[in-house]
């Protein structure tokens, strides 16, 4: 499934906005973390993201900000 910009920014201020519980789930099993902001990109869009999919995504982001960040520097 293609993420649209509209798409990727919530998911972006989803995960953000809840950075502190995203840290203090115990372990490192995030999945209902992920599986919530999935709910929220769907209900919003009509989408059908899983939470893997949501995870995998923000992940992906943050390798590619490091890479430009590295590249510039």
């Amino acid at each position: 499934m293609t993420w649209n910009d509209p798409q990727t920014i919530l998911l972006i201020h989803e995960r953000k906005s809840r950075n502190d519980e995203y840290w203090d789930l115990p372990g490192n099993d995030r999945t209902s973390f992920w599986t919530s902001v999935a709910s929220t990109i769907n209900m919003e869009f009509q989408s059908t993201f899983t939470y893997k999919q949501c995870k995998e995504k923000f992940q992906n982001l943050v390798r590619e900000h490091r890479v430009r960040e590295n590249y510039r520097n």
